[in-house]
């Protein structure tokens, strides 16, 4: 049997409402659905998305097999990050859309722009651009004290 995905890691985000954070997701990241997988019920299954050129898996919540979202675990212990060319463009699309903004968007030692926010749903994004190719030594010279 053919694999119609791509191989390779994804993100399967478990969510109470599945078809309004699939139209966040569109509209906050530029996502595009590619798939729509729908039980006799009604319950999303999954839609798979592709944000860029990754892929991301949007399932309803269903206890009973454990697919829990995260306000029903009170919140989530996972980072989202996605790379784009402009960090700040995506930053007030996603804002626009609905989110909250965790940490604003500047400028990294580490040599990105990088902003942290959390999605409508419960889950966190950090979003960057890449700015700098940085060395580790120079990552560790440019690093505040306290980092």
């Amino acid at each position: 049997m053919i694999s119609r995905r791509p191989r390779g890691l994804y993100a399967q985000l478990f969510v109470r409402d599945a078809n309004a954070a699939a139209e966040f997701y569109t509209k906050a990241f530029g996502a595009a659905e590619l798939f729509r997988n729908t039980l006799p019920d009604g319950t999303v299954l999954f839609i798979e998305m592709a944000i860029g050129d990754g892929r991301l898996l949007l399932s309803e919540e269903t206890p009973s097999l454990n697919a829990l979202a995260p306000p029903t675990v009170g919140g989530t212990p996972v980072l989202l990050h996605l790379e784009v060319d402009d960090v700040d463009a995506l930053a007030e699309s996603a804002v626009s859309a609905g989110a909250k903004v965790d940490m604003p968007v500047e400028e990294m030692f580490w040599g990105e722009r990088y902003g942290v926010f959390s999605d409508p749903f419960g889950h966190r994004w950090a979003i960057s651009t890449a700015r700098e190719q940085l060395t580790p030594d120079e990552i560790a010279r440019r690093s505040p004290p306290s980092v």
